[in-house]
């Protein structure tokens, strides 16, 4: 993040977030790397989807910066929280309880998306537990995204190496996909990817 001020917006922010409860999750460095990724980004009067908003840490980061946020989550709990932090900073967002899209009317000229990666036998913890090779939620996340970016908009992803993301991406035809930024961890890369509709996009479901 190379903009000063967006260096300081995301200490008061972080400071802000620092008494997130237990079971929301917390800022890790696959936050970082997407809060790396919005860092320089113009979002003034930009419409923007946190998706997952957790501890609502990146919502709130590009409000401050002047986007028009709506945040969402499956867990009522975590909207909740994202607003209140919201609402002590300054900033209005609005906030969606919802299942992926599901509750979610609309197109955002950007959406946000990190989401629970790690791959499990059963979706247990659904704050880390992405199924089986990781995936599950990311290819219903990609799955449904076309309805709802406008034209021209841009999505942000978090993927992690143990995803196989040249394999997961390969599937989905109507979008272009585009590598932003990367940070190593002990046993994985996290990768952050940038998805765009293509202009010759059609509603085909991925291919199986």
């Amino acid at each position: 993040m190379k903009d000063p001020k967006s260096a300081e917006l995301t200490r008061r922010v972080l400071q802000a977030t620092s008494q997130t409860p237990d079971d929301l999750y917390s800022p890790q460095e696959d936050t970082f790397l997407l809060l790396d990724g919005v860092g320089d980004i113009e979002l003034q009067g930009k419409s923007l989807l946190d998706l997952g908003t957790g501890s609502g840490v990146l919502g709130i980061f590009c409000a401050l910066r002047g986007a028009i946020v709506t945040v969402a989550d499956i867990d009522q709990r975590a909207v909740e929280f994202a607003l209140e932090v919201g609402k002590r900073l300054g900033v209005k967002m609005k906030g969606i309880t919802s299942d992926l899209f599901s509750n979610l009317p609309g197109r955002f000229e950007w959406v946000l998306f990190n989401p629970p990666y790690l791959p499990s036998a059963s979706i247990d913890d659904k704050t880390i537990d992405g199924g089986r090779h990781g995936t599950a939620i990311i290819e219903r996340f990609l799955g449904e995204l076309p309805s709802h970016l406008s034209k021209g908009g841009t999505a942000l992803l978090v993927v992690s190496s143990l995803n196989d993301p040249p394999s997961l991406i390969k599937s989905y035809k109507n979008i272009e996909f585009g590598a932003v930024g990367s940070r190593q961890l002990f046993f994985e890369e996290l990768q952050l990817l940038r998805a765009r509709l293509r202009k010759d996009f059609s509603s085909q479901r991925p291919d199986s």
